[in-house]
């Protein structure tokens, strides 16, 4: 793998988890909101490399509870999985910036036998 695949696949990883981090902070402030859907994001690798991603529709049911003969429809945001999910995509995030400096120390030390 060239050095400059490296930058662009990590950069375009970086992308898909910082949209990863949107969405799901997006479900978590819709928490209490009666009948909302929250979304994730969908990644796809990219032929010439890196990563694209877009945001869908969980497509999970509404739960219903009843409360005294009268139905109530309530979020389908789980704070346990967008918990998880804001940890994974902060950890993918860490690795990829890593990736990033690791691909810049390469680009030094080729510089330098050269020069």
């Amino acid at each position: 793998m060239q050095i400059g695949s490296a930058t662009n696949s990590a950069g375009s990883a970086l992308r898909v988890e910082a949209l990863r981090l949107q969405a799901s902070a997006h479900n978590i402030a819709n928490l209490q909101t009666a009948g909302f859907d929250p979304v994730q994001v969908e990644a796809q690798s990219q032929p010439g490399g890196g990563v694209s991603a877009r945001i869908v529709s969980s497509d999970r049911p509404n739960p219903t509870v009843n409360l005294d003969g009268q139905s109530l429809t309530t979020s389908n945001t789980d704070l346990a999985t967008e918990l998880v999910n804001q940890m994974r995509a902060s950890n993918a995030y860490k690795a990829n910036v890593k990736t990033l400096q690791t691909a810049d120390e390469m680009s030094g030390t080729a510089l330098d036998l050269v020069a």
